[in-house]
């Protein structure tokens, strides 16, 4: 019987391990650490932070669809005969 009181030691010692392990890779990958009671640490900070998020992303959209206008007018011109391409900047100008 005495044999056996190292599993007794061991279950603490490996459920204590299987959390600080949890928590250092939920917080390695960027997810929100839990309080015990189930709420988010910083919990009031996270529709700031989405709303900060969501118009980064809207500006990033707008600049790209920006770009990719201009790119499809150059490539245009690019492609062009060189009379069209006058043209094309002649009427670009006005």
């Amino acid at each position: 019987m005495n044999q056996q009181n190292w599993v007794w030691a061991a279950i603490p010692i490996t459920a204590i391990l299987a959390g600080v392990l949890t928590t250092w890779i939920r917080a390695r990958h960027g997810y929100p650490l839990d309080s015990r009671h189930g709420r988010r640490r910083g919990s009031s900070e996270a529709p700031k932070e989405m709303d900060d998020l969501k118009a980064a992303v809207a500006a990033r959209d707008a600049t790209i669809a920006k770009l990719e206008e201009r790119v499809r007018v150059l490539e245009r011109i690019a492609t062009d005969r060189s009379a069209a391409l006058r043209d094309e900047i002649e009427r670009l100008r006005t």
